[in-house]
């Protein structure tokens, strides 16, 4: 072997290095940018979650606020009820009151208009409970306090 194959020897031994070393620079170089643009669209999707929970946790106490508004709603409109319940029964025992007093002062009294005082205040607890659910029998003849069908089961008796 002569020195200027050992030259050449060398000199291809350093060009194929020096490729080696050049493909391996650009092959990281490539492969850090390709990293550089996932992270990239990674973060963009993450805020666009991120965006998309913080509207879903604003979603989330907007609807826990209306709902908390909703039963302080409810729960005035009961007491409304109540009160008006209170005022309807106040405003039917002054009626009744005032019927006792007229018939103490009346010498002639009809005995039935307290029986007739007695209907009305049945027939309005009667609709009371129809409104909620319940269905009461009642025999609308005049007999009071006797079964329809000879039953004794509460129930059926007429109230």
């Amino acid at each position: 072997m002569d020195t200027g194959q050992l030259v050449l020897i060398i000199v291809l031994a350093v060009v194929v290095i020096a490729a080696v070393i050049v493909a391996v620079v650009v092959g990281r170089r490539k492969k850090a940018e390709v990293n550089r643009h996932r992270a990239e669209e990674l973060r963009e999707k993450a805020a666009e979650e991120a965006i998309g929970a913080h509207q879903a946790k604003a979603e989330s106490a907007q609807a826990e606020a209306n709902a908390l508004q909703a039963e302080v709603e409810a729960e005035r409109l009961r007491k409304d009820a109540e009160r008006h319940a209170e005022k309807a029964n106040e405003a039917h025992g002054r009626v009744e009151e005032q019927l006792r007093h007229a018939d103490k002062l009346d010498p002639k009294t009809n005995p039935d208009r307290s029986h007739d005082a007695n209907r009305s205040h049945d027939a309005d607890r009667d609709r009371s409970h129809v409104a909620e659910g319940e269905r009461l029998t009642r025999d609308r003849s005049g007999r009071e306090g006797t079964p329809r069908d000879g039953s004794t089961r509460e129930g059926d008796r007429n109230l």
